[in-house]
């Protein structure tokens, strides 16, 4: 297993339900995916997803901004999270 599905994975067991805190390696970094580009867009996250993605290093933790236009911003990613990001991304090709 690698690192990243490593840190995953002890993220899931130790802050989530049973339902994904059992499930596979991939259902879990689908979930966290999810998260992590829903936050990115803006979009409001769970408290426990929310906090996965910040003390696993995904996403910077701060208020969420407003554009000018006032819409939200979203937040920032990490390299960590940029690396999760860019493969969860080549996975799907």
């Amino acid at each position: 297993m690698s690192d990243i599905n490593k840190i995953i994975s002890r993220l899931f067991k130790s802050r989530w339900t049973a339902n994904l805190a059992e499930a596979s390696i991939e259902d879990q970094r689908r979930q966290l995916y999810k998260n992590l580009i829903d936050q990115t867009n803006g979009f409001w996250s769970g408290h426990t997803a929310y906090h996965i993605l910040v003390d696993g290093g995904f996403i910077v933790d701060s208020k969420m901004l407003k554009n000018h236009d006032g819409t939200r911003k979203g937040k920032k990613l990490t390299m960590l999270g940029e690396m999760f990001k860019s493969e969860m991304e080549s996975e799907s090709k």
